[in-house]
């Protein structure tokens, strides 16, 4: 057996308390030479604190300090399944994983053993509840009413779910409001996501969709509390409350323009959430926003996230990020702002960075894609017959590219390797739904399919699937043009 102790620091970083020492201990047997991966997000940014790569079979052993508040969540990442740990100050827990039956075999012992085993049931067996791009993917092609009664009726299954487990009395009192909050704000997340990614979806409607005002009246803003922002359930639902009822002050009316898309939102967060709640939508704003606004206007959402010490650790990473932003003259980056060619960065099958602008000059066919989503894997048979169908004469003219959001890069080569689809260009950009392919291309759900022209400037940025005959005119026709 192989023993890797982890020791966590609780630092609480964010709101400048200082927490007990918590010990975490994994035993791993029957491993051979797997990677296992600890990550923890203290700043619920995407952008992980720190990282821990053990290799089991040389027994390898660390302590690594994580920034850990008054409590916590840390992923536990093997063979590419997550594992979420629910953490609070003090503890000694013990993670067991037993490799030739890993996905059955986990067990937790010590602090907090009970909660974090009923966590893990809990998640597995609501796990497509709580994915997005799953969740997105079930959304398109229903009506409103039936979604919220999908929405109700999944609710409703989780809470059942929880109060009906026999050790419910035993959790802390701090877990049961992290899972109570998981399971109120999923279900307004959704709710409210719908418009907006029906809204993104749909590039010719000029408004958002206005929710039926019986479907929004039982949402109680009282229960928008800081100690919520654990629960991601929560912090997506903040987005996605201040963009629906931002847009409903402002007649639902689309922005075209991103710097007041900015500052409206700013102002409605100031007037409607509670102080931290606050402070992390402005963060999650100008970290996800900073290069597509004005370097004034993001210099003054900036200056307000400041304003308390209690921001220091969010300002200190929008600085990291967005430090040239705030830095530059408005007149300096406006030409940055009107340039489509979609440019970010990826690494192919080798690990060489290929940015998409370095393709210029030929037609991208882009296939965003994850090896969990079934309706993208259907349409790979037919996205090779349309490689196949372009004419010899035009091949060296257009790049087929297929992007995975997968969250590691052993499962989006595995994917490559099983779907045969190495006759295309395949690029894996790192981070899931937080990569640089997510952000740049505002990626709601999978499949999703991009046409950029030979000059480098985004076409369609929602093409027609390969399955779709309409769809090799369109490429021909664009091979075509001189």
């Amino acid at each position: 057996m192989k023993k890797i102790l982890i020791v966590l620091i609780l630092l609480c970083c964010s709101i400048g308390i200082w927490a007990q020492q918590s010990v975490v201990s994994l035993d791993l047997i029957n491993t051979g030479k797997d990677t296992l991966t600890l990550t923890y997000d203290p700043l619920f940014l995407g952008a992980k604190a720190q990282k821990g790569f053990f290799v089991a079979a040389s027994g390898i052993s660390d302590a690594f300090q994580f920034g850990i508040a008054d409590e916590g969540i840390v992923d536990v990442i093997f063979r590419g399944k997550t594992f979420h740990i629910y953490l609070e100050r003090g503890n000694q827990i013990i993670i067991k994983i037993d490799g030739k039956n890993w996905t059955k075999a986990l067990q937790i012992e010590g602090s907090l053993s009970t909660e974090n085993m009923f966590l893990q049931q809990f998640n597995e067996k609501f796990a497509d509840s709580f994915n997005t791009a799953k969740v997105f993917e079930q959304m398109k092609d229903i009506p409103i009413d039936s979604w919220e009664m999908t929405l109700f009726d999944a609710k409703k299954a989780q809470s059942d779910f929880y109060k009906k487990t026999p050790n419910l009395e035993k959790f802390s009192p701090k877990f049961k409001q992290y899972i109570e909050n998981q399971i109120r704000w999923n279900y307004w997340n959704y709710l409210l996501a719908y418009p907006i990614v029906k809204g993104n979806t749909n590039t010719a409607l000029t408004k958002v969709m206005a929710l039926p005002n019986t479907l929004i009246t039982d949402l109680d803003t009282k229960k928008l509390q800081d100690e919520a922002l654990l629960s991601d359930s929560y912090r997506s639902f903040l987005s996605y409350y201040v963009t629906y009822f931002n847009s409903k002050a402002h007649d639902y009316e689309k922005y075209k323009d991103q710097s007041k898309s900015m500052t409206d939102k700013h102002n409605f967060a100031r007037e409607h959430l509670p102080l931290l709640s606050y402070q992390y939508y402005l963060a999650y704003l100008l970290y996800n926003n900073c290069d597509k606004v004005l370097p004034s206007v993001a210099r003054n959402t900036f200056a307000a996230l400041s304003v308390s010490s209690t921001a220091d650790a969010w300002s200190k990473i929008i600085k990291e990020k967005c430090g040239a932003v705030l830095g530059s003259k408005d007149v300096e980056i406006s030409k940055v702002l009107e340039a489509k060619d979609g440019s970010f960065r990826a690494v192919n099958l080798k690990g060489d960075s290929i940015s998409l602008s370095s393709l210029k000059g030929k037609i991208l066919y882009i296939d965003f894609w994850a090896t969990w989503c079934k309706p993208c894997i259907e349409e790979f048979p037919y996205s090779k017959k349309l490689m196949q169908a372009i004419p010899n004469k035009f091949k060296k003219d257009i790049e087929f590219l297929y992007i995975s959001v997968d969250e590691t890069e052993g499962l989006w080569k595995r994917g490559v390797e099983k779907h045969g689809l190495q006759d295309g260009l395949n690029l894996f950009s790192q981070g899931g739904w937080f990569s640089d392919a997510a952000k740049r291309f505002k990626l709601q759900a999978i499949p999703r399919y991009l046409i950029i022209n030979k000059k480098g400037e985004i076409l369609y940025e929602n093409a027609k699937r390969p399955s779709d005959p309409r769809t090799l005119g369109e490429l021909i026709q664009l091979l075509e043009e001189k």
